[in-house]
């Protein structure tokens, strides 16, 4: 029978595990079978928290004051006791009350290093709450060392978890998934509260990256954990923190989540957390606002009246308790509210008072700077507008840098979303072809002009690839998806923890006289279509730059709807009826978009090659099957600066390279012309290395893409929207990756994917930096030739195999696969992606 202390700890390992019922049976038992009145008098402290996180917080501050009033207890018990006491206080919102108790209980602690970490842990929070993040660290460092000394393993993964959150708040993103991922595989199997707590501060991480959607999947899910077990302070703050990620993707549904939270927190008594929720409700209830709306439309002037009065009580009891950077954030909002209801001056009074230091974080920074370019453009100000995006777009790049995963650079990269926008209204309103130069570029640029460093070679990334390659060929037959989603997910965030490169070394946005005299030099054009919210311009670059308005967005949107159906339709093999009629329906969407998109600046282009460089919201647009442009040789940048690095490397092109030409192919299973392809290519080389018949394995397309200057893969391809990196085609021993790119250390100059749907990037904006191609450009390769919707087999066999025939004799990929779609009189979705020439 166990002893009453080995209850009594077995009852404080299940609370810190998050296993309060069976924490209480044993606290219990163990209460019921001691007469030391140091040893009761702890069970019952540990029981008044278990109380505060369930029920009710003065009750359990009254159990532990009652514990104190027993005489004749020693120094240490009654230490623990008063650290008890500053735990309950933090959970309630008390954060005076709670560092005086903790930091009062850490002297007759010292020789207790468990006692200590935690009080230590505990005070590091209440700095957090304070926003003293230099004391906050350095706490949950002591508190770390303390936990090591007592070979506390749960314990120090804890606190090396809140180091991470203080990272995350000092805006090291990067430190902050490095700290919580070495914690995590520790908690995580401790029970499901604490996986929900680790999901709680991982979804902020999310939040932080500009993942708000995946962020709210993933608090639903810990909310429910949270509910089912009546953790009552937890369920508030994970309702507040799914506020704060609805506020970028449903901002009304993130306010009635942050009313919840502080009608949850007042209930507990915890009004510094219910004042965070009324912050969180006004700037949602002000986001879901119409953003230009004719004045008969605007809202009633009562509920604004309302809100404002609401604002500003807030924000002066956030002010009171020392809270000076929520406060700006809340008097911004309420700026932002004026401003969407035609109050400019209201609005100035507002801004004019709000200061926000550099050391705040990087969502009230870019706040400030939003809500300061709205204002400039309320009062038909251009270039304060272009003034305050530019400088909050400066910001974003500079955080950006530490990142050296080009899912994380995208990701961020929606954080500039209302910047940039802001910034192309008002470069396209001037029409000055420089100035739109520069804001296309912007746009461009923030989720992929950060350079990667070639990572490490990282074997437990390859062993996860490896084992969700294994359940991806068997298919349903493993039914095993609660795994893949878990080796998807560990694959994501290691990436993510991946740092960029030191300093800061980024591709520099480019002047507009540099790429046009590169134009020039290999006799090209630039046509950069620009999307500015409801409307589209492009900018034309060509003996001269012109900006061209091309109209309302909508009509271009309602035909992109419906456009990659009749494309993957068209590329099927369909009786010769259908096949008519799906074909005349595509050539209908997309003469309509050629008139929309091209047409009005066909006549400013004069010559036979294009750097084109859509802007995301047109990354579904099949370019190369536009009539308009069937006799020019196209190439499809990231950016303008982009390829302009990429041609000062050398000639992208396979006459830039040294020596003979080393060319390689690869078939996967299941495609029917997969042998033949790969032949009539290969025949066209003079060494190539072939991989047919079963060889075609994960490993083996790595060493043959380290090893060959042109790679060609026919394989299936499938692209994924909700990860785009987890795009992959089907090799014999399973997909191969995006993220497989990334264990390469040399990628081919030039690959060639036969495998549909692998040249689609994301469509949503930020993200068109993504997807198989997109990997590949990142990882070094100058240009990718890909397909962004299905192909029928035989047509890609015989145009791949003119393309091979027209690379080897020198030809660069881009005016290749013009002369072989010419020949072959086809137009089919293949395009390069990078520079094609």
């Amino acid at each position: 029978m166990p002893s009453a202390r080995e209850l009594y700890d077995r009852g404080v390992e299940h609370g810190n595990a998050g296993r309060h019922a069976r924490a209480e049976r044993s606290l219990l038992e163990a209460a019921r079978r001691t007469d030391d009145p140091d040893l009761a008098a702890r069970i019952e402290g540990t029981r008044a928290y278990l109380l505060a996180e369930t029920g009710d917080p003065e009750q359990a501050l009254a159990r532990c004051r009652a514990a104190l009033a027993v005489t004749g207890l020693r120094p240490h018990t009654r230490a623990v006791l008063v650290s008890q006491m500053g735990l309950i206080e933090l959970r309630r919102g008390h954060v005076e009350a709670a560092l005086e108790h903790l930091t009062a209980s850490t002297g007759a602690l010292a020789d207790d290093p468990a006692r200590l970490g935690r009080v230590l842990l505990n005070r590091g929070l209440v700095h957090l709450d304070q926003g003293d993040v230099t004391r906050a660290e350095d706490d949950l460092t002591r508190a770390a060392e303390q936990f090591a000394r007592s070979a506390e393993a749960v314990e120090q993964a804890k606190a090396q978890h809140n180091q991470g959150y203080a990272a995350l708040v000092r805006g090291d993103l990067v430190g902050a998934l490095r700290l919580m991922e070495q914690a995590r595989a520790v908690l995580v199997a401790l029970s499901p509260v604490a996986l929900a707590v680790c999901d709680t501060d991982r979804a902020a991480v999310l939040r932080a990256a500009g993942e708000s959607a995946e962020a709210a999947a993933l608090l639903t899910d810990v909310l429910e954990v949270f509910r089912r077990r009546r953790l009552r302070q937890a369920q508030a703050e994970a309702e507040l923190a799914l506020a704060d990620a609805l506020l970028a993707v449903d901002p009304a549904a993130a306010a009635a989540s942050a009313r919840r939270a502080a009608h949850r927190f007042r209930a507990r008594g915890n009004e510094l957390g219910a004042l965070r929720a009324d912050a969180c409700a006004v700037s949602g209830e002000v986001l879901a606002l119409p953003t230009g709306p004719p004045a008969g439309s605007r809202p009633a002037g009562r509920r604004v009246a309302v809100l404002a009065e609401r604002a500003d009580g807030t924000a002066r009891a956030l002010t009171a308790r020392g809270l000076t950077v929520e406060a700006a954030a809340v008097r911004l909002q309420a700026a932002r509210l004026a401003l969407r209801t035609g109050r400019p001056d209201v609005a100035g009074e507002q801004v004019r008072g709000v200061r926000v230091p550099a050391s705040a974080s990087i969502s009230v920074r870019l706040l400030s700077e939003e809500v300061r370019a709205e204002l400039a453009e309320a009062r038909g100000r251009p270039s304060r507008v272009l003034a305050h995006a530019s400088a909050g777009l400066d910001e974003l790049e500079q955080w950006q840098r530490a990142f050296g995963s080009i899912d994380l650079q995208s990701s961020a990269a929606l954080r500039g979303r209302t910047l940039v926008l802001h910034g192309l209204r008002a470069a396209v309103a001037g029409g000055d072809p420089r100035r739109v130069f520069e804001w296309s570029e912007r746009a461009r640029s923030l989720a992929s002009r950060v350079l990667p460093l070639r990572p490490p070679a990282e074997p437990e990334t390859a062993a996860q690839l490896t084992e969700l390659r294994r359940l991806r060929l068997l298919g349903g037959a493993s039914g095993d998806t609660r795994r893949e989603a878990e080796l998807r997910d560990a694959v994501r965030r290691r990436t993510w923890a991946r740092e960029g490169a030191a300093g800061g070394a980024s591709g520099a946005l480019v002047p507009l006289d540099a790429v046009r005299a590169e134009l020039a030099a290999t006799g090209a054009d630039l046509l950069a279509h620009v999307w500015s919210g409801d409307r589209l311009a492009a900018l034309v670059v060509s003996d001269d730059a012109r900006v061209v308005d091309l109209g309302e967005w909508a009509p271009v949107r309602t035909l992109l709807d419906g456009l990659l159906p009749d494309l993957d339709m068209a590329g099927a093999d369909l009786p010769p009826a259908m096949a008519s009629v799906v074909r005349a329906s595509l050539d209908e969407r997309l003469a309509r978009l050629d008139a929309l998109l091209v047409a009005p600046v066909r006549h400013l282009l004069r010559h036979d090659r294009l750097v084109l460089t859509p802007t995301g919201v047109l990354s579904r647009v099949p370019w190369e099957m536009l009539g308009s442009l069937a006799p020019v040789a196209l190439t499809r940048p990231t950016s303008a600066g982009r390829w302009l690095e990429q041609r000062a490397a050398g000639a992208p092109g396979l006459g830039g390279l040294d020596g003979a030409v080393r060319a390689g192919f690869a078939a996967g299973p299941g495609v029917a012309r997969a042998a033949d392809e790969v032949r009539a290519g290969a025949a066209r080389w003079s060494t190539p290395r072939v991989l047919l018949d079963g060889e075609a394995t994960a490993s083996a397309v790595g060493d043959l893409a380290r090893s060959v200057d042109v790679l060609h893969v026919v394989a299936h391809g499938r692209h994924s929207a909700e990860n785009p990196l987890f795009s992959a085609f089907e090799l014999v021993d399973g997909p191969w990756f995006g993220y497989d790119i990334d264990a390469l250390d040399r990628v081919p100059a030039v690959v060639v994917l036969s495998a549909c749907e692998l040249g689609r990037s994301a469509s949503g904006w930020g993200r068109e930096a993504l997807g198989m191609a997109q990997a590949w450009l990142h990882a070094g390769a100058r240009c990718v030739v890909a397909a962004g919707a299905s192909v029928n087999d035989d047509a890609a066999c015989d145009l791949l195999g003119a393309v091979h025939r027209e690379l080897a004799t020198g030809s660069p990929p881009s005016q290749a696969l013009r002369d072989a779609s010419t020949s072959l009189r086809v137009r089919t979705p293949f395009a390069v992606h990078g520079a094609g020439w």
